[in-house]
């Protein structure tokens, strides 16, 4: 079995059909053909069903297919890493509070022990305060929460900058594991008119802002600890990117629990996404294929 053959299966899976594998890799229908029928030889079994339409995937094929997939990402990966030892310099990063400590252990350590000899600095920046970032040269890549209302997109956009989509997280509802709710696992609209709601005094806390009304009041605060501190005083509630939050020591040590949040005519999801300059520096450019291919490992 040859990683050509994989390809060629790969790519005529997602094109659904022989003719639009071989445009997309540039060579020839017959060729795409007899590594087809090569690979299905050596598996004992088809991999496609043809028809009118075109071709589509056997269950032997779909399984086939999720391993292939994994096998060439995983020979990439290893021409790669031969490709760039020995690669040096140094990466600037900015991203919004909240992702730093996920950056920190599942992409920038891991990143490290492939490229020692690449130095990373990560700073945190507020998610208004992102594209500014990028803008006066302090950062080449930057990570963070699409916030309602602050026009990220937008103004990367226009900036000229690559944006990816990463992830898309979850807002869920953080309350001191001593409230009395907290022992509920579903609340309801009507409770939450019994709570307070703790966010951002800085007018970029737009989320916040969005669920503020549905709350029987609200804390403005202008830092995170003391928000955070009002939570576990059972004073507060705290919303944030579920999955994200999770890791913070509170949540872990099971000082605070999160709860769905019972609006189910608010959109809850969270996209995160990378934004890049358009000259990035070797270094740079490493991390950010690095952090495309791996931030949402193990989320």
């Amino acid at each position: 079995m040859r990683l050509e053959q994989l390809e060629y299966f790969v790519a005529a899976a997602e094109a659904g059909s022989i003719s639009g594998a071989a445009q997309r890799l540039k060579v020839s229908q017959p060729a795409v053909s007899a590594a087809l029928r090569s690979l299905e030889e050596e598996l004992g079994g088809r991999l496609f069903s043809r028809g009118n339409q075109g071709i589509s995937l056997t269950l032997l094929g779909r399984l086939t297919c999720d391993d292939a997939r994994k096998m060439l990402k995983l020979a990439r990966g290893m021409l790669a890493r031969g490709r760039n030892a020995g690669a040096r310099g140094a990466a600037q990063v900015c991203a919004q509070p909240l992702l730093s400590f996920h950056l920190t252990g599942n992409i920038i350590v891991p990143f490290r022990e492939l490229h020692p000899d690449i130095d990373v600095f990560v700073r945190n920046v507020p998610n208004a305060d992102i594209v500014a970032e990028l803008k006066g040269g302090r950062a080449g890549i930057a990570v963070t929460l699409v916030a309602l209302g602050l026009k990220i997109r937008e103004q990367a956009r226009s900036m000229g900058y690559d944006m990816v989509s990463l992830y898309t997280d979850e807002r869920r509802m953080f309350i001191g594991a001593g409230h009395p709710l907290a022992a509920r696992e579903k609340l309801t609209p009507e409770d939450l008119q019994s709570l307070r709601i703790a966010y951002y005094s800085h007018g970029t806390d737009t989320v916040s802002r969005l669920y503020a009304p549905y709350f029987g009041g609200e804390y403005r605060l202008a830092n995170r600890e003391d928000i955070l501190d009002l939570v576990l005083r059972n004073e507060a509630v705290f919303i944030q990117a579920g999955r994200m939050f999770r890791r913070d020591y509170r949540v872990e040590k099971g000082m605070m629990v999160e709860r769905e949040i019972p609006l189910p005519d608010i959109d809850h999801s969270a996209p995160i996404v990378a934004i890049r300059v358009p000259e990035l520096s070797p270094a740079e450019l490493l991390l950010w294929e690095y952090l495309i291919a791996h931030f949402s490992d193990g989320l």
